[in-house]
């Protein structure tokens, strides 16, 4: 397979992944004793739905272009899922600070990006 197509098979998987787990109630998944765990994860689903998509648009456009796209979908994917859990699902609210550690974390991985930039050039 292809790299490029390799790395939309992962963006797909990654992307259906969170709204499965965003839009499907697990009641039976035991808790973990650390407080707003649920904060981290959100970060990091969207830090690395973030990078998944600038794998997947540096080869289609310039290095800074990749960036802000990358980082302005995962925000808006992320802020859209975060109202669907109010409006479509019975167990679920939208959290806004769910929404905020989106955000973070897709802006986490823009600016490492963006450091990295020199380091990253040989993805073009």
């Amino acid at each position: 397979m292809p790299k490029q197509k390799l790395l939309f098979s992962i963006l797909l998987f990654w992307v259906i992944f969170i709204t499965i787990l965003s839009l499907v109630s697990f009641r039976k998944i035991p808790k973990i004793g650390i407080e707003n765990s649920d904060k981290y994860v959100h970060f990091t689903f969207y830090f690395v739905l973030t990078i998944l998509l600038f794998l997947n648009t540096i080869v289609k456009t310039t290095f800074f272009k990749s960036i802000f796209f990358s980082v302005f979908f995962a925000i808006i994917y992320g802020t859209i899922i975060e109202g669907m859990q109010e409006v479509f699902t019975s167990r679920r609210n939208a959290e806004w600070g769910d929404a905020l550690f989106n955000s973070l974390g897709s802006l986490a991985a823009g600016l490492l990006l963006f450091i990295n930039r020199k380091r990253l050039n040989f993805l073009k």
